[in-house]
């Protein structure tokens, strides 16, 4: 249940991600990924 529920926190911030820079959020988002796999392995 937990991995669900990540995906759908995650995915939730990638859509105001999306919202809120158009079409300059493939750069936010990366940023974004980035930082959630540093804090993944960290």
């Amino acid at each position: 249940m937990a991995e669900t529920a990540d995906g759908v926190i995650i995915g939730s911030a990638v859509i105001k991600i999306l919202e809120k820079y158009g079409k300059e959020s493939p750069v936010h988002i990366g940023e974004y990924v980035k930082e959630i796999k540093q804090a993944i392995l960290h």
